[in-house]
């Protein structure tokens, strides 16, 4: 019997894999499961004639759905690959935490990580975690749904604070301490930014108006503020929105015939 074919790039793909694994011994039989699944699986990701994307968030409806398009509409571009991770195949390692071992091996693979947030919960939050703070940042945009600025580039006018200023109040991990601190620290950075508003003034417009925002936790927003910071962050609200803001990622655009 022939010995299972090896990628060109096993030393890469091994070296996630120990990322993956804090170092972990990784059987023989393991080694042999994951090369044979990378070989068979990874080729159209480290394809050098073409621009590679991972995409991540949540694989729950009605999420998937947006998750996809997404993906779909970055294939539309001349010489692309988007995918998911949950696209690919299992690989026969029970004994290894699987999901992780894809993720550093695709994230080290592509060119490209594009993360879809639209809520504090399920394994988006590992996800946010795993792009910011390793080395896969670099190469991932995060993309959250209703985001709202905080950084004095993008506080335009009073609206604008109102709307940082509500994201604040509903964040899910925060005491009322930390909340009024970072409602202290959005009007200073507004003042920046010549507007002119104070912290009463944002708590009674708050008491006043029912604005609409999802309830992300203190870490998301932190993340997504480094992001926006970086100047890879992409906050949206419908669906079309999205799709607009995936066409300014980095890589060949789409055909012009399509766009018309």
């Amino acid at each position: 019997m022939s010995a299972p074919s090896v990628p060109p790039n096993a030393g890469k793909i091994m070296a996630a894999v120990q990322r993956a694994l804090r170092g972990l011994d990784v059987g023989s039989t393991e080694a042999i499961q994951i090369l044979s699944w990378a070989n068979n699986e990874t080729p159209a990701i480290y394809d050098r004639d073409q621009t590679a994307y991972l995409v991540l968030g949540s694989y729950r409806d009605p999420y998937l759905r947006r998750v996809r398009a997404v993906s779909d509409r970055l294939n539309r571009r001349y010489g692309t690959y988007a995918f998911l991770i949950g696209d690919l195949t299992d690989i026969d390692i029970p004994r290894l935490p699987e999901f992780r071992v894809k993720f550093h091996i695709t994230a080290t693979l592509s060119d490209y990580v594009a993360a879809v947030f639209e809520q504090d919960a399920g394994g988006e939050v590992n996800e946010l975690g795993k792009i910011s703070e390793t080395e896969y940042f670099e190469k991932a945009y995060a993309f959250p749904r209703a985001y709202h600025w905080e950084t004095e580039a993008h506080l335009t006018d009073e609206h604008d604070v109102l709307a940082a200023a509500a994201q604040l109040m509903v964040t899910t991990d925060i005491g009322e301490e930390t909340k009024t601190a970072e409602l202290e620290a959005l009007v200073e950075r507004a003042k920046q930014a010549d507007i002119d508003i104070t912290v009463d003034t944002l708590v009674d417009e708050l008491e006043e108006q029912e604005i609409e925002v999802p309830s992300y936790s203190w870490v998301h927003l932190n993340d997504f503020r480094l992001f926006e910071l970086h100047g890879r962050c992409y906050p949206w609200t419908t669906e079309d929105e999205l799709l607009d803001v995936a066409d300014e990622l980095p890589g060949l655009p789409r055909p012009r015939w399509e766009q018309q």
